[in-house]
């Protein structure tokens, strides 16, 4: 991965439309040229202006959904050699070649991270049976949330009817002894 400074918002990597939004076209150009002519002085390639300025539009207009980041990656990459030959040219069948390597490289390292963490079922009958036990747990959770509402529905009952009797004299709920068990 490339260490990216600290030198212009634009290298964030958020996707390039949201960029352009942001900065405008003309930064945005800008900021893409620079990768673009530094991988043809690496690659010892000549091209016009113009040329370089319809390679970069089609970058743009291409990848839009992909990041400033991604650009100079890939072209990183390609001007070190890693997606193959150049034979001597970079134009946009060139790029594009490179950025599906790219993006292919991108998506299987996040495929590697996301696998670190996701829990690996032995078979589709294994993961239904943990979806089964899921399921009934919560509907457990729910019985057991139902059940507290009902106790804490008798229990206002029974302290709405304490608090109505204060000061009578009652012997409900009291032990009372046993009169066959008069001590003589």
């Amino acid at each position: 991965m490339i260490q990216i400074t600290k030198n212009t918002d634009l290298l964030k990597t958020t996707p390039i439309n949201e960029q352009l939004i942001k900065f405008g076209r003309n930064e945005v150009n800008l900021e893409i040229a620079k990768y673009v002519n530094k991988c043809l002085s690496g690659l010892d390639i000549e091209m016009s202006n113009d040329q370089i300025q319809i390679l970069i539009e089609d970058i743009i207009d291409v990848y839009k959904w992909d990041s400033i980041e991604d650009i100079q990656i890939c072209l990183k990459n390609g001007r070190q050699g890693k997606y193959g030959k150049t034979y001597g040219k970079l134009n946009m069948i060139v790029f594009q070649e490179w950025m599906g390597k790219h993006l292919d490289q991108k998506a299987n390292e996040f495929e590697h991270q996301y696998s670190k963490h996701k829990h690996h079922w032995d078979s589709k009958e294994d993961y239904l049976k943990a979806v089964k036990e899921g399921i009934k747990q919560q509907n457990k959770e729910k019985e057991i949330t139902d059940a507290d509402k009902k106790y804490v529905s008798d229990y206002n009952n029974f302290k709405m009817k304490y608090e109505s009797g204060k000061g009578e004299e009652s012997t409900e709920g009291t032990i009372q002894p046993d009169p066959k068990l008069k001590n003589n």
